[in-house]
Order: C-alpha cells, then sequence, then structure tokens
C-alpha cells in the first residue's frame, strides 16, 4: 500500500513492502505452495490493493526474493548451502515464471510487446543498481557452486528466456556466449525410458538443481517417469530414481515449488499397495524386494518431511490399503495369541532367525515385503521374549542372527517399524535397557538404511533428552554419544521444519519476529542475539538497510557487532521465519493467534509503524501458513475471528488514538479486498480469496487429491456464525458485526442494529445514539477513513460519513 511516510511506510523498492515481502517468504518456506494460478492471482489482487504500477510492483517482488536469498548467502554454516539453493531456484525460476503468467493475464490491456520489454528492462536496470544486495547474492566462497557476480548474468538469461526482455537489452551487460542455450541435453522423459541407467537418471537429478533454465522441464521429466514407472509397477528403475531423490533432499522442495507433493504420493500409494514380485530366480527376487523397500522408504520420507501423517486421510486414498493402514498403526505390535494365518508366520520367522547357520526358508523369503514391514514389530518383541530372562550380554549375542539377517538389503527397510517399537519401548519402559542394546545395535550398523535414521532420528533424540532429564538408563552412557553423533550426521539435511520454538518461548518469539520485521527493515539482530532492542534502534536500522542495499556493500554481520553475542541463544533460519508463525498458530490456537496480531497492530499504530504492522497481520491471516489441511487453522477461521469476535470491541473499547484506528481499518482494508469477489484485478480479472485459498471448508470424498491451500471446495458446511472456520467467510460478515456499530440507532430497543458478537452475544446492550456519534467522531474515526482508501469496496461507508 503506498501512503506518506507519516503513516510508517518507506517508499522505496529498496524496502519492499511486508505484504509482498510475506507472500514471497510463504512460497518458499511453506510445503506445499499454491498452485501457479493462484499464486498469479493472488499478486493480482495484492497490486490492486496497493495500487501499485507495473514497475513499482515488479521491483518490489524481486527485491522481496533477493532479499531471501541473500540472507541464505549471508549464513556461514555449511550445511545451508543447499537452502541457497532453493532460494535460487525461487530466484531464478518460479519468479519469472509468475511474472511471465502474470503478464499474460493483462494481456486484454492495452499495452503494446514494446512497452512490456521497457517496463522489465527498465525493472533489471534498476534492479542491478542495488549494488550491497546484489553483491550480497554472490558469496565469494572457495569451491561455491556459484561463480562470483553471477546472479545477474543469471537474472538476464532467465528474463530473456522468458521473453521478459530483448537480447539487444541482454547485450549491454554480458557476451555472447552467455547468450547461447545449450538445449535440455537429451535428458527426456522418452530417452530416459528407454535407457533407465543409474548415470543418466543421477545426471538428471544433479542438474536439475542447478540447471536453473531447464529446471522446470527436469522437474516434469520427473515427474513423468515416477508415474510412468509406478504405472507399469517397474520398481527397479523407480527405486533408482527414489535413491536419487533421497540423495538430494533439497531437491524435493525446489520440486514443489512447481508441483504438490501428493503427485509423487498418488503413484507410488498404488505401487505399494498392489506389486508383487514376478521374478522365479532367488537373486532377482532379493534385488526386488530390496528395491520395493526403497520405494516404500522414499514414500513414507515424503509424508514425513511434509507433516502429512497430520491429514493422513486426506492424502492416501485407500483406506484399506496396506500405506494407510500402516501409516495409521505404524510400529505396532501384536499379541500372538490372537492372530491366526500369522501366528505360524511369526513363529517361524523367530525360529529361522535365532540361527545364524540356519537358511531362511525360502517359503517364508517369498512372503510379500508388505507382510514383513507389518509382522517385523512383532518378530523382534517375540524374540526379545526369549532372552528376556538371559544377562543383557548373553541376550545380546543370541539375538546376532536376528541382526544379521534384518540388517540385509532386501529386508533392512522392514525396521522402519521395529524402530519406531523399540523407540516406544524406551520412553514408557525407562528401565528396558535391552530395547536401547538393540537399537543402538542395529543403528550402528554401516548398512542400516540411512533413510529410516531420518524418520527416527528426531523421536530419538527427544526421547535422549527425557531420559537425560530423569536419569540415564543403565549401561547407555558407553554408546550413546556414537549414537548421537552418528544420528547428528545423518540429519545434517536442509529442512524448513528443523527450527526448534519451545511452546513457552512462542509468546515472547512471536512478539520479537513481529516488531523486527516492521519497525527493522529485513535484518533480525533481536532474532540472533536475545537482548534488548529500542524501537528507535529498529526504526534507525531501516535508514542503515537502505544504505546497506544501495551501496556496494555485502556483509550484512557488519551491522551487528556492537552487540555482545550469546552462544547459547536461539538462531532463527530466516528474517521472516513462517515456521515460527506457523508453531505459534498451531500451538496456541486461532484465537490467541488472531489476538496476537492486534496486540501487535495496536501497538504499532501508536509508534506511527501501523501500516507496516497492518500489512503483516492482514498477510498472516489471508495466506496459509498452515500446509496441512485443518479448517481451525485456515484463513476463513482468523478472518471469521477477527472480524466477529474482535473487531468490534477493539473499536468500542481499545482504540486511544487515530493512528491505531487507521491501522486497524488498513488491516481490515486489506482482508476485505481480498474477499471481495467482483472486484477487478490490475489485469482485469475477477478473482476473490475464496478461489485462492481454498476458503470453504467441506471434505470432498476423498477421490482428489490431498486438499491443497488453492483446493476450491464444492459446498459450506453448515453452522452458525461461530467463527470456527465452518461456513465461508463473506464481506456481509463485516457488515453484520463491525459496520453496525457506526450506525445511528433511532430505536434504542431495536436489537437488529446492534452489533452482535458469536451470533448471540450483545457487546453492550445500552449503545445508544450519542456513543455511536462518538465513536465515528472520535478516534475510531481513523477506521473508517482507511476503508474509504477504496471506497467502492463497502457502498455502505459513505453513508456513515454523511452526518
Amino acid at each position: 500500500m503506498k501512503y506518506n511516510q507519516s503513516n510508517g511506510v518507506i517508499n522505496s523498492p529498496a524496502i519492499p513492502s511486508i505484504s509482498i515481502m510475506f507472500f514471497v517468504y510463504n512460497l518458499v518456506q511453506t510445503r506445499p505452495v499454491m498452485t501457479d494460478d493462484m499464486a498469479v492471482e493472488y499478486l493480482e489482487k495484492l497490486q490492486h490493493i496497493q495500487v501499485s504500477c507495473d514497475h513499482e510492483f515488479y521491483v518490489e517482488l524481486w527485491m522481496s526474493a533477493l532479499t531471501g536469498l541473500a540472507e541464505e548467502c549471508d549464513k556461514t554454516s555449511t550445511d545451508r548451502a543447499q537452502h541457497t539453493l532453493l532460494w535460487k531456484s525461487f530466484v531464478l525460476v518460479k519468479l519469472p515464471s509468475l511474472i511471465e503468467k502474470l503478464e499474460l493475464k493483462k494481456s486484454n490491456k492495452l499495452n503494446s510487446e514494446e512497452n512490456k520489454y521497457y517496463c522489465h528492462e527498465c525493472v533489471i536496470n534498476q534492479l542491478f543498481g542495488f549494488k550491497g544486495l546484489i553483491n550480497a547474492c554472490n558469496p565469494l566462497v572457495e569451491n561455491d557452486i556459484f561463480r562470483p557476480e553471477d546472479i545477474t548474468i543469471d537474472i538476464l538469461r532467465v528474463c530473456l528466456n522468458r521473453k521478459l526482455v530483448r537480447k539487444e537489452f541482454v547485450n549491454r551487460f554480458i557476451e555472447l556466449e552467455y547468450e547461447i542455450d545449450v538445449g535440455d541435453t537429451g535428458l527426456t522423459a522418452g530417452a530416459i525410458l528407454d535407457d533407465p541407467s543409474r548415470q543418466i537418471i543421477d545426471h538428471l537429478v544433479s542438474t536439475a538443481t542447478t540447471s536453473f533454465l531447464h529446471q522446470e522441464s527436469r522437474v516434469e521429466t520427473i515427474f513423468k517417469l515416477m508415474s510412468e514407472w509406478s504405472t507399469k509397477l517397474e520398481v527397479t528403475p523407480l527405486a533408482t530414481l527414489c535413491r536419487s531423490l533421497m540423495d538430494v533432499p533439497t531437491l524435493l522442495d525446489i520440486i514443489h515449488l512447481y508441483r504438490h507433493p501428493s503427485e509423487f504420493i498418488s503413484p507410488l500409494e498404488r505401487l505399494c499397495n498392489t506389486w508383487t514380485s514376478k521374478t522365479d530366480s532367488k537373486e532377482s527376487l532379493l534385488r526386488d524386494y530390496e528395491n520395493f523397500g526403497t520405494i516404500f522408504l522414499f514414500l513414507i520420507s515424503v509424508i514425513d518431511r511434509y507433516e502429512f501423517h497430520k491429514n493422513i486421510k486426506d492424502v492416501l486414498h485407500d483406506e484399506e490399503g496396506f500405506c494407510y493402514k500402516w501409516l495409521i498403526q505404524s510400529g505396532s505390535t501384536y499379541d500372538i495369541d490372537s492372530l491366526d494365518h500369522e501366528k505360524s508366520i511369526i513363529t517361524r520367522w523367530v525360529s529361522a532367525l535365532s540361527d545364524a547357520s540356519q537358511e531362511i526358508p525360502e517359503d517364508l523369503i517369498r512372503n510379500n515385503p508388505r507382510i514383513l514391514i507389518e509382522l517385523s514389530p512383532t518378530i523382534f518383541k517375540e524374540a526379545l521374549k526369549k532372552v528376556a530372562t538371559e544377562d543383557i550380554e548373553i541376550a545380546m549375542i543370541s539375538l546376532e542372527p536376528l541382526f544379521t539377517h534384518f540388517i540385509k538389503l532386501h529386508m533392512s527397510y522392514a525396521l522402519i517399524g521395529v524402530c519406531q517399537s523399540l523407540c516406544d519401548d524406551i520412553l514408557f519402559k525407562g528401565k528396558s535397557s535391552i530395547s536401547f542394546k538393540v537399537l543402538n545395535r542395529l543403528i550402528l550398523e554401516e548398512a542400516f538404511p540411512n533413510s529410516i535414521i531420518k524418520l527416527i532420528g528426531n523421536k530419538l533424540l527427544s526421547i535422549f533428552d527425557i531420559i537425560s532429564e530423569n536419569g540415564s538408563l543403565p549401561s547407555i552412557e558407553d554408546t550413546e554419544s556414537a549414537l548421537r553423533n552418528k544420528i547428528a550426521k545423518s540429519m545434517m539435511i536442509p529442512n524448513w521444519i528443523n527450527t526448534k520454538h519451545p511452546a513457552e518461548k512462542l509468546y515472547y518469539r512471536f512478539k520479537i519476529m513481529f516488531k523486527t520485521i516492521v519497525y527493522g527493515g529485513r535484518h533480525k539482530p533481536s532474532l540472533i542475539y536475545e537482548i534488548s532492542l529500542s524501537e528507535n534502534y529498529l526504526n534507525n536500522d531501516i535508514d542503515t538497510e537502505y544504505e546497506y542495499i544501495t551501496g556496494n556493500g555485502g556483509t550484512a554481520n557488519n551491522l551487528f557487532d556492537e552487540f555482545t553475542t550469546n552462544p547459547s541463544s536461539w538462531l532463527g533460519p530466516h528474517h521472516l521465519d513462517i515456521e515460527l508463525f506457523k508453531n505459534c498458530l498451531e500451538i496456541n490456537g486461532p484465537r490467541t493467534f488472531v489476538d496476537l496480531i492486534v496486540e501487535e497492530v495496536l501497538s504499532a499504530g501508536k509508534k506511527g509503524m501501523g501500516i507496516r504492522a497492518a500489512e503483516l497481520g492482514a498477510s498472516l491471516l489471508t495466506l496459509p501458513i498452515y500446509y496441512t489441511w485443518n479448517e481451525y487453522l485456515h484463513p476463513s477461521t482468523l478472518m471469521k475471528i477477527f472480524f466477529m469476535d474482535f473487531l468490534p470491541s477493539i473499536l468500542e473499547k481499545k482504540i486511544d488514538m487515530y493512528t491505531q484506528s487507521y491501522s486497524i481499518g488498513i488491516m481490515t482494508l486489506f482482508i476485505l479486498m481480498m474477499l471481495k469477489k467482483d472486484t477487478q484485478s490490475v489485469g482485469g480479472v475477477d478473482v476473490s480469496i475464496d478461489e485462492i485459498v481454498g476458503i470453504n471448508n467441506s471434505v470432498d470424498d476423498g477421490t482428489n487429491d490431498i486438499l491443497m491451500i488453492d483446493a476450491i471446495m464444492p459446498e459450506e458446511k453448515g453452522g452458525g456464525m461461530e467463527g470456527v472456520g465452518g461456513t465461508k467467510v463473506e464481506i456481509e460478515h463485516f457488515i453484520k458485526c463491525v459496520l453496525s456499530i457506526f450506525k445511528q440507532d433511532t430505536d434504542g430497543d431495536n436489537v437488529d442494529s446492534k452489533v452482535v458478537q458469536n451470533g448471540s452475544k450483545l457487546i453492550d446492550d445500552k449503545v445508544k445514539n450519542e456513543s455511536e456519534l462518538k465513536l465515528i467522531n472520535g478516534p475510531a474515526k481513523g477506521f473508517i477513513d482507511a476503508l474509504l482508501i477504496h471506497e467502492d469496496i463497502i457502498p455502505e461507508l459513505k453513508s456513515l460519513i454523511k452526518k
């Protein structure tokens, strides 16, 4: 939104608006992301709200994306390099793609091709003028995969490739060889299907992270291969692809910048539910089982990485299938006496695995691997029962054949359930040191699957912390260090969900994060160091930041040299940490979340920074930050709570200054314009927040893929005005619950004219005409003035000011 500086907004593209910054960071940090069409529609609405011209809007978009990249490049930790890859993929692939599609939506405007080129060339010229930020995106790191000062070249190449700029313009900056497109080097789905060798599959996966001009086509090829091999039940090449993807975990996040994770999950689920080996050779059979295990663990890894277990019914379509049932009861053990057919299988497995010199009967080996995955926790449970009365060391020797067989490649995938069961045993039976010994023996084995460590690592480390607080288990001290080291080494992968936000500190961290974003430009000194910063400093930091961006600097750490560091302080992964906001919403609930936002907006409104706070607050309420389907954490719920439970009482009781009500008004205006269905966007396309974030909360019959943030649901749920996400949010809710408190009531007993909260409770049944006049002419008048910036949003507004 473009307001004057007295309202707390810096009118320089060097400091992008918070709403644009939040949109960009949310796209990169939240999985799964909205589709390109939904993102473009949101951008159209955003540009209309801000009343920005194309040039200004595009510069802010680029600046926001480059800010995220610069922050990642500024990190000195070696395990952040692949996070940088994700941001660079966004800057060089996702963002130009969105801008290209946004231009296509605006094609009905009477703009010539020359004007389009002129706009984007001006944007690039201005962008390259911010030397400090550009330099920060090109860290001079020895053996780094990025060349020094290559970001400008890459931006020019991708813009030329998408026909956003002309070749003559590009020639001013780069040499001729950079203009040459070497093509896609034959890495097409058809070519790989003809020759699915490990070498070509590895090459496809590795180049998908570095070949930015062809990244989208590489991703499409990966999806085609995944679908084709899953449909044909070809486990050998599919397992090779899954192994390559697990070796480069950040590629999953890059892939999901473009496609929803369920497009991986659906074909793999069908294969894991139905596949049966058709080979007669024992050697080929064991290879098939190894490949099946790799595919199964990859499927579970994707579900775990994006926390889809929280809405498993919407992720997996076959509730009677193996994958669904296993995820519901993973790690469960059975009472062997309650089993029928499986009892004999378990007994035979325990017997066969008790003697290392004995070959496992071939009929047991030929049991479907799904049976082994399901029964393996019970097999271990029964084996442990047999040695329960023995000394621990003797017991471990007796169990050695069990370990030897299960660690083999054609069986090791089944250890995922075993490890989960052993973790539970360690947690709930604290004196069962045999369980720890067994788990320790398995994990420290060199051949133990690294993918299983990644799945259980966080749980196991948490159990260790609980044990250390309550006293260590017997004989654990000797080996715990080695076990922790191996887990830590395996867990050193990029993951947006690796930030610990202790529940007891969420309030504090939320407030600090909010204030830092609103007052402090881009940087986060108060997040890095738990120190007290004055708001005067944070205001001055915007000026410092402007000089840093536009000057020739590139080392942001110099801004914080004056502070005394605290090595034990929490280090947030980003300036704008979506994960912190998500955790606060999930743990504290929607009502507390909205309350925290409103409190910070009111506080900022007193200090002249209310507009930036309003933009951030509105973004938190209108863009989904919680990426699994939960109606109580959805934007529809947050907006209804804000309209019905907070706005009326705020305007009547909590407004002390005009600037406070003006800030709340700007936040409300942002939300209303996102809800407005018939608002013409800049590109001339009618869109609404319903279409962007799937505002209805009905759940379909399960035939569609996982409910995404962009899913458009077919019907409303029933229910009253509870403000819990049960019904669709409409502008009429605002008119009924909020606007009525400004209307004069000619009949003091007319209950219908009074604002109603939660559908039944009157805020104040003694409201009279006099108090209503004071409300609209008092500090709360700023609320109406803010809404009148776009006076067409609520036609009734004009009648309120004609007194």
